[in-house]
């Protein structure tokens, strides 16, 4: 009887400790390429994007807006205009053509870095505990250029956790997003 009790105990720990969604990580099929650069390099983003991302799965509310990602005005933004140049983004939001907000990201100030030839934003941590278990979250945005134009987020996304403080839950993801050219 203890024997049986010890097997069930385990498979609910070890049950636990996978976490599969279901949506796939891949890079969407029908988007443009991404352009490469040099893999410590941050590629030249430069230009004007719809606000508004298309997306492979939406994680969280306001995940596909790109004023959101960079930490600019959100509110009534319609399009976002970044110029790169010597390791400073500056992002203007606009709604319609009037300038709604102005951010500068240094790489200096740790705003980005570059990595895998993307422009890479900040760990993002969310985490929360209770009576009844835990979790720690991470997730980082990668962005690229596309061919044609287009701006790619690749947000990676991991977490760890506990359910009733004994069962064990971890897992991974990436999501896709593309924000198009603006005219």
């Amino acid at each position: 009887m203890k024997s049986m009790l010890a097997h069930f105990i385990g498979v609910v720990l070890l049950a636990g400790c996978v976490s599969v969604t279901g949506i796939s990580p891949d890079y969407p099929a029908g988007w443009p390429p991404v352009s490469s650069t040099s893999h410590d390099v941050c590629p030249d983003l430069s230009g004007r994007y719809q606000n508004l991302a298309i997306y492979s799965f939406l994680p969280m509310y306001g995940a596909n807006s790109l004023a959101f990602r960079l930490g600019g005005e959100t509110r009534d933004t319609d399009t976002v205009v970044l110029a790169y140049s010597s390791d400073t983004l500056r992002v203007e939001t606009l709604s319609g053509k009037v300038i709604v907000g102005e951010k500068r990201l240094s790489k200096d100030n740790g705003d980005f870095s570059c990595a895998e030839g993307a422009f890479v934003l900040p760990i993002m941590v969310d985490q929360d505990a209770d009576g009844t278990g835990g979790y720690r979250a991470e997730r980082r945005l990668y962005l690229r250029r596309a061919r044609g134009g287009a701006l790619i987020g690749e947000q990676r996304s991991s977490g760890v956790g506990a359910m009733f403080w004994l069962v064990p839950i971890g897992g991974w993801q990436t999501f896709w997003f593309q924000w198009h050219q603006a005219k």
